[in-house]
């Protein structure tokens, strides 16, 4: 398809939910500008990307399909159909892109007021392709804004996953006015698109001068060469303990390395270590030991929720035990904490992807609810544990408490009747030592089996953590799922299916042995698009 003049604002996609990808390539006066995939349907489309190529106008507009596509594209001035936040399987509770595919949180920075959330994100359609840096903002962790891409593919490769951090001491002399540089690193996946064919994996970095409005890639990129295979995932962390910067790189298995810069441009290997059982998209930062400043340790860990705690001593990293294990359940994925907290506010705060398939819709993806990262000691042990951040209780709309004694077994109890949407539940139970019991949450149930000494959910199960003979654990549900703690955080479950919220009885079904008592605690959860001044 070539147009001699382009004037028309808008290239119009029509998209199928189980169509096939297209590759996509267009160019502008000769020189391609953008390539990408996209699951085209010219006949029964689903929904619309409307591809704003207001840059070219003017320009020799040449279009290529791969397969060759019969019918030609349609161009419009405007965009009639921005993001609804209302579809059928939109997360309530939970962050999600308006139209496309998301999947790692990456960049997760505070800067300039606002907390901001970049992600992996194809802003063609609701499949994984096209990697680019996703990006949102807000100011409360619940609430977000969607800005446009901050990164988008070139010549080095697709944007894979990374970090931001603030220059606030101007290493990298980027700095332009009064505020502070911003800066993104991420992995440039070469080979993964004709312009970057038979490139490698390389890190590079990306800055900002206006406040993270506007990105632009350092022109010396890559700031690292390839390594190893696919290394990729930078995440750049200040070491006080080293005085300098640390980042950590996934290499390949279960091999991590960590490197060390002094003006975050140039870096120079400092150690390698292994992390059985996980892989890529490292995370390191510093926690304090029951919140003891005097107790600081780091925990390094992987996309897959295992992590080692340890500390910075004679320059190098330093594992005080085996690996540990957070997450138990099967989509929660490639956890990122946040960097520039405030030390006013002094939490450690970290979002993870929620992996769940979203049925049929114009969005793939959403990311797991903030929590609080904390280092307790538990038994005489050190243990890294998770919790939902204290803003969650602003979108509480009713709450409700039951409290039931003596559950015998072979009884059936109907708790309460749900209102269809997200909502929270708490509850604490004293159970019999040889108790199984079980609750149903739209649909879906949830067991705990007292001898075994686990929970239960599909076919995921996670530690008890029994304290003084009583059972903590905290459910949230939403449109595509659960998020399960337990323990004080000190595991956690996100499970992933289409919630059923026809079958909205909370109900309790005691299969074996008593419950001496259950207090619940019932939130509905506001929907954070309603209340989002888009």
């Amino acid at each position: 398809m070539k147009i001699e003049k382009l004037t028309a604002g808008y290239l119009v996609l029509p998209l199928g939910y189980l169509s096939k990808n297209k590759k996509i390539i267009i160019y502008a006066d000769g020189k391609m500008v953008l390539e990408f995939d996209a699951p085209v349907d010219m006949l029964r489309p689903d929904y619309f990307k409307y591809l704003d190529l207001s840059a070219l106008s003017g320009q020799k507009v040449e279009i290529i399909t791969e397969p060759e596509l019969d019918t030609p594209f349609s161009f419009t001035d405007r965009n009639p159909a921005p993001p609804q936040y209302d579809e059928k399987y939109r997360p309530m509770a939970h962050f999600s892109a308006g139209l496309g595919w998301l999947n790692d949180p990456n960049g997760l920075v505070f800067y300039d007021g606002l907390y901001h959330l970049f992600f992996q994100h194809n802003p063609i359609a609701h499949t994984w392709s096209n990697m680019h840096w996703g990006h949102a903002v807000s100011r409360d962790l619940l609430h977000w804004k969607e800005r446009e891409p901050a990164l988008s593919p070139d010549e080095l490769g697709t944007i894979f996953s990374g970090s931001a951090i603030v220059d606030r001491e101007n290493r990298t002399g980027l700095k332009e006015n009064e505020k502070d540089v911003l800066l993104l690193y991420y992995t440039a996946a070469g080979n993964t698109s004709k312009r970057s064919a038979g490139k490698p994996f390389t890190q590079c970095m990306a800055y900002s001068t206006d406040g993270g409005l506007t990105f632009t890639k350092y022109k010396n990129n890559p700031v690292i060469e390839h390594i190893e295979a696919e290394n990729r995932d930078p995440k750049v962390v200040y070491v006080e303990e080293i005085s300098a910067y640390v980042m950590a790189l996934y290499l390949s298995d279960n091999r991590y390395t960590l490197l060390v810069t002094d003006d975050l441009l140039s870096w120079k290997f400092l150690q390698e270590i292994s992390l059985p059982g996980d892989a890529e998209c490292p995370d390191i930062y510093p926690l304090y030991l029951d919140e003891d400043r005097g107790k600081k340790r780091w925990v390094l860990s992987g996309a897959f929720d295992r992590f080692l705690i340890g500390e910075f001593r004679d320059g190098r990293f330093r594992p005080s035990g085996p690996p540990q294990q957070l997450h138990y359940g099967s989509n929660s994925y490639a956890a990122q904490t946040f960097s520039d907290i405030p030390e006013t506010d002094g939490r450690r705060l970290r979002i993870a992807w929620n992996t769940t398939a979203v049925p049929q819709s114009c969005f793939g993806g959403s990311m797991c609810l903030p929590c609080e990262m904390r280092l307790q000691t538990i038994r005489q042990e050190e243990v890294v544990t998770a919790w939902p951040i204290a803003e969650i209780s602003a979108l509480f709309t009713e709450r409700k408490t039951h409290l039931l004694e003596e559950l015998s077994a072979g009884s059936n109890y109907l708790i309460d009747r749900l209102t269809p949407g997200a909502a929270w539940m708490e509850f604490w139970i004293t159970p019999s030592e040889d108790s199984l019991f079980e609750w149903t949450v739209f649909g879906t149930g949830i067991e705990v089996n007292v001898p075994e000494n686990i929970v239960r959910c599909m076919d995921k199960s996670m530690p008890l953590h029994l304290e003084d003979g009583q059972l903590h654990l905290l459910v949230i549900a939403d449109t595509l799922g659960f998020e399960i703690f337990g323990g004080r955080g000190q595991s956690f479950m996100c499970m992933g299916f289409p919630a059923d919220f026809n079958l909205n009885g909370l109900e309790l079904r005691v299969h074996r042995g008593s419950l001496l008592k259950m207090e619940c605690t019932l939130c509905g959860l506001e929907n954070i698009w309603r209340s989002n001044d888009r």
